[in-house]
Parts: structure tokens; sequence; C-alpha cells
């Protein structure tokens, strides 16, 4: 590790911290725009639509810079003009994009980045290091952006020449590939505007125009560096919120939609329409206070990992539409292990262990379980859980609260079982999880404590090679399932429905849903 002692190194890490929140969809959009003029927002849009043109929908938008915008939705469809320095790819790994390379040093405090020269902004002029280092000003600078934790490790960064560059951090960290995925803008452009109403990017699409309230218009950018797409116009809808959204789509007024309702999918099915399952890195856990000297005991906690039918709960509680989750790194992700022994549904495994830790005591284990009432998900796992453990040697009583509530009972640390959900970071820094120094005043709820897990979370952020981090997750993971702070239960899937009239194979991302949209057509007929 080029010398660096662990113990020594303050880890500098951002996380994407879900805090136990119900699922936020991408798509809950701002209310205030560049116009204040809303009323045109919610009313039919126009079902009128050309061959070769593919209708969408989007919020109003406060801004067109994608370095400035706060709204998840908004930065789906700027995506579709911007392209970012590195892509993050399906299986949640940095890869080339307007960067052709990069190199990490060895201890992690600087990297090189060598740029394509083949890239070019819509109106032909290329793109070079002078606008990577402005779109780091931009962002260093920004008060709010869905990318500011990217820039908050650095220390500086300086032209070498047209087309390399290099970042100093302040501290090592693992993380830096990650942290290279934000949208690079022109700086020749918007270096003298005060407001851009009429973006300019690099990406698939060309910005043609903007209709305040009503929507924006996008054409195909034959140029494009990368693969060229088939699809000539993209129309996207200025839509005020989620419910007009649905309703729009089932009025054939939109031809694509991104989201988690699952109670949309009969009608899509009627409809006939294509739907595209999206990964996502929120993460459904059950999770135990080990304060309680029974939960404490691993063997009780392996009794209950043996009582989870987890194939099960997918088909029943999720309706198909999530992963099996054996530790909290995503089962698509390059970072995962997929060589180890799993639990699998053992009653009497089950049993013999609860048999076990009482010994001859002529009681039950007594437990709370506690889960937020409007997570219908939830408290349907919870009633299964209950039942379970009634059945080999527990006594649980389920405690259903509001989210205020729920909330306050977790930070008070007020639990014996809590079943909860984190909307995890790219880069799976688990510190905040299972690190011992978060026990007590931070998120690592439970109060796991264990000096090799910290030293594994301390390699696993500070590994700077593919090959060291892969090594290093391995190690961490094999020692998280063998200690279960935590049972791992899924990682949800949302879904992009998309007219019929859309032929290809989309490939939507949580971080991008319009994925692969290169290789889909419009059949006109």
């Amino acid at each position: 590790m080029g010398g660096i002692n662990l113990r020594m190194i303050k880890l500098f890490r951002y996380i994407v911290a879900f805090a136990i929140l119900p699922l936020i969809l991408v798509g809950c959009g701002g209310d205030n725009a560049i116009e204040q003029n809303k009323e045109n927002s919610d009313k039919q849009v126009s079902s009128s639509k050309i061959a070769g043109e593919l209708v969408i929908a989007t919020r109003i938008p406060k801004t067109f810079n994608p370095l400035l915008n706060t709204d998840s939705d908004i930065d789906q469809v700027l995506k579709l003009v911007y392209d970012t320095l590195v892509d993050i790819n399906d299986e949640i790994k940095p890869v080339k994009s307007i960067a052709e390379s990069w190199q990490v040093n060895d201890i992690g405090t600087s990297v090189n980045i060598k740029l394509r020269n083949d890239v070019f902004w819509h109106d032909g002029q290329n793109l070079t290091t002078e606008d990577v280092i402005y779109s780091l000003d931009t962002l260093r600078n920004a008060q709010e952006s869905l990318y500011k934790k990217n820039v908050k490790n650095i220390l500086s960064y300086e032209v070498v020449d047209k087309y390399n560059l290099k970042i100093v951090y302040n501290k090592p960290a693992g993380d830096i590939p990650y942290t290279l995925y934000f949208p690079i803008i022109p700086k020749h452009y918007y270096d003298v505007k005060t407001e851009v109403t009429e973006p300019l990017g690099s990406g698939k699409y060309k910005f043609i125009s903007y209709e305040p309230s009503k929507q924006i218009k996008l054409e195909l950018n034959e140029k494009y560096f990368k693969k060229a797409g088939n699809i000539k116009n993209i129309v996207i809808k200025i839509i005020q919120d989620k419910t007009v959204e649905e309703e729009a789509f089932k009025q054939n007024q939109i031809d694509f939609i991104y989201t988690d309702k699952l109670n949309m999918q009969k009608y899509a099915k009627d409809k006939k329409s294509n739907q595209f399952e999206c990964e996502t890195l929120y993460y459904d856990f059950l999770g135990f206070n080990l304060r309680n000297n029974y939960l404490n005991d691993k063997r009780v906690r392996q009794a209950m990992a043996y009582i989870i039918d987890k194939k099960s709960f997918l088909n029943k509680y999720y309706l198909g539409f999530a992963d099996i989750a054996d530790t909290p790194i995503h089962p698509n992700s390059w970072l995962y292990l997929k060589d180890m022994t799993r639990y699998s549904y053992d009653k009497r495994r089950a049993e013999k262990l609860v048999r076990e830790v009482l010994g001859d005591k002529q009681e039950k284990i007594n437990l709370r379980i506690l889960v937020n009432e409007e997570n219908y998900q939830r408290v349907n796992i919870a009633n299964y859980l209950k039942n379970e453990l009634d059945s080999i040697g527990f006594n649980t009583t389920i405690e259903k609260y509001n989210m205020q509530d729920y909330m306050k009972k977790i930070d008070n640390r007020d639990f014996d079982i809590l079943l909860g959900g984190w909307k995890l970071s790219k880069f799976p820094d688990l510190t905040f999880m299972f690190n011992s120094g978060e026990s007590d005043t931070g998120k690592n709820y439970g109060g796991y404590k264990d000096a090799q897990t910290d030293l594994l979370l301390e390699k696993a952020f500070i590994s700077f090679q593919e090959e060291d981090m892969r090594v290093a997750y391995k190690e961490l993971q094999k020692r998280i399932y063998d200690e279960l702070p935590y049972i791992s239960i899924a990682f949800r899937k949302n879904i992009v429905y998309t007219n019929p009239k859309l032929k290809g194979e989309l490939k939507p991302l949580e971080w991008n849903v319009f994925n692969n949209i290169e290789s889909c057509k419009i059949n006109s007929k």
C-alpha cells in the first residue's frame, strides 16, 4: 500500500445514504423553474407523433446546466445531451467515455487522465482539457449539484496538455475512478452566458428548441463519437408530476416511463408495452441490535438466516422485481463475490441452533421487529418473520410506526430487529454500516463492532488498483457473510415501460435509464 499506515489514514468518503427511507424514484422533480409559468405543464399533451420520433417526459427544468442541476429526473434527460468524463457500466464499474484512460498513482493521491481527441461539441468545436478543468471549477463553486460530492476530496488539478490532465486529492481513496463520473460542459459556451436556455453538449442528441412549460426537442447527433443512434428526434414533454406522467403513458401521449410502481404492470401488459427491468442500488436488509444479548450470539442470527426463503420473498413480496442479496454488494457488480456457500431455507437447522442457545432454559427468545407502516412490503415480510420465528422458539412482536417515529426509534437504537433499506452509492464503501466507530452516533445502528471487519473496510477503501480492490472486497464480503451483522434480503428493480413501436434492446441503468437507446429504433407501422 505504498507505505501507508492504514490505521493512521482518516478516510475521506462519501455515500449517497438512504437513511432507511422509503424508495425514492428517479423522477421526483423540483417545482421552481427557469420560467414561472406552469399552467401548461399538466394539460393533456399532444398525441401527434411522426415516424422516427420518441416522446418522453420530464419535469420543469430549473437549469439546463447538468453540473448545477439538482433534479434526478432532469439529470436523466440531460444525459442524452451531455457525456460524462467516465461512464459507469452495468457491472457498476467505471469505463471509458470522454476519458480514454486514467491511471491512479500507487498511493491513491492523484490520477492522470487522457482524453479522447475525437470528441466534439454540437457546435463543432473540439472538447479538450480546458473544458474538463472548467467543469471541475463549476462543480467546486456550485452551492448544490447532484455531482458535488465528486469533487469534495480534490486538492488541485492542472492541464498537462490539450488532452491530458492531472487531479490531486486531499486523502488517499479507492473511489477515484467513480468520482470521475460527472458531465463535462464546454468552457467557450458556458463561460460567456449568465443563463443557459439552449444547452450545448457533446452527447448523442443535440438540443433544437425549448417551449417553456411545454416541451424540449432534441435531434440525433449523427457525428457522435460513440455509436450513433437510429431514432432521429426525441420530444420531451414537460409534465408536472409522476401521476400525470403515468396517465399520459396510458393515453399513448408519451412513449416511455420509468417507475417502481408495479401496479402499472397489468395495464402495460394489456397494451403490449415493452418492459425493461432496471437494476437499482436500493438495498433491503434485516438488521440486528447487537446490544441485545441473544442477538449478539451469532447462532441466533444464523437461525434467522436459515428460516428466510429469499426466492419465495422475491416472488411473493417483490413480484419478481428484485435480485436476491447475499451481501450489500449488488450481484451484478464486478466486485461481487460469487463463490460463497449461501444460507438456504432449513427450518430444522434453525431450530437446532435456537435449542443450543437456550440450553436448559425453559423460555422463549423475546424480540421486537421494527418496521415502517407505510411500506407494505416490509410489513408483509415482518409478518412472515414473526410466524417463522415464533415456530422455532421465539416470541416476537411487530412494532409498526410512521416514518418519523420509525426513524426516531432507529436513531435511539430502540429496536431488536429492524427491517430497513439503504440507497447505496456506486462505489461500495460500507464503512457507515459496519465500522465500529459508527456504532454509537453514526449509521451503524446495530452496534456491530469487529476489529477484523474494521481493517477489511479500510483495506477495501484504499485499494487503488483494480485487482487489489477485487481481492479486498472478496475478503470483506466473506467476513460480513460469516459475521451476519445484517441479513441481506434484496436489491430492488425498477421498470421502464415503452410504447411497442420502440424496437430494440434498451438496457436501462438506474443512473442512465436511456442506456443503449442508440441500438433502438422506431417502427413507424
